[in-house]
């Protein structure tokens, strides 16, 4: 594709300059940003190491987790009322899988009635093809409750899936503003009333 829209729009090399401004390019990151990095790529590794971390040794062993959650859910979910499930970032991730592919089997979890993920990554793993629960570019299997996804933009590690999801409506995306910078924002959330408005709104229209 790269090479196709260079052609089409002549080709760097009929650029005047433009080989030489590459030659520059190349060398201003050798002076700057490679010795930067050089510098701070053991502070930079160890400070993404968590988050990317969890997710890696989640996607290899998540199934601990996921029966974990599932035991917990049994025990706790009752007729008397709807069960709402709440998970933030990589808990959101999980439950996820576990709906998903407990849906998928037939036996879907019991009164779970809405499902709300807040910063979460699972619509973009899915969008991956790195979800585990769903098979890439699957949509979500009957018997999956609805699913409000809550984001900050400011959250880096916050994704749509209404986008993901486009024809399902039981998705929907709430945004709120928490003010934060990231990585803050990634836990601020729960200081905003938004949060709590959206997961009230939505509960109160599960009748």
């Amino acid at each position: 594709m790269v090479a196709v829209l260079t052609a089409r729009l002549g080709g760097d090399a009929r650029v005047p300059g433009g080989r030489a401004a590459a030659v520059l390019g190349k060398l201003a990151l050798r002076m700057t940003t490679q010795p930067a990095l050089n510098v701070w790529r053991g502070r930079l590794t160890n400070s993404s190491a968590p988050a990317l971390g969890d997710i890696l040794r989640y996607q290899s062993k998540g199934a601990d987790l996921r029966d974990h959650l599932r035991q917990h859910i049994a025990t706790e979910a009752g007729p008397a009322a709807p069960t709402v499930l709440i998970g933030h970032s990589l808990g959101g991730v999980a439950l996820v899988d576990l709906l998903a592919l407990s849906a998928a089997q037939g036996q879907p979890l019991s009164g779970i009635r809405l499902l709300v993920t807040v910063g979460s990554q699972a619509p973009f793993l899915h969008e991956l093809g790195a979800l585990t629960g769903l098979e890439p570019g699957a949509g979500l299997p009957d018997g999956f409750p609805r699913w409000l996804n809550v984001y900050d933009r400011q959250d880096l590690l916050a994704f749509l899936a209404e986008p993901i999801f486009p024809a399902d409506p039981r998705v929907t995306d709430h945004e709120v503003v928490s003010g934060q910078p990231f990585p803050p924002s990634h836990s601020a959330y729960w200081k905003t009333d938004s949060l709590y408005d959206g997961v009230a709104e939505a509960v109160a229209e599960l009748g």
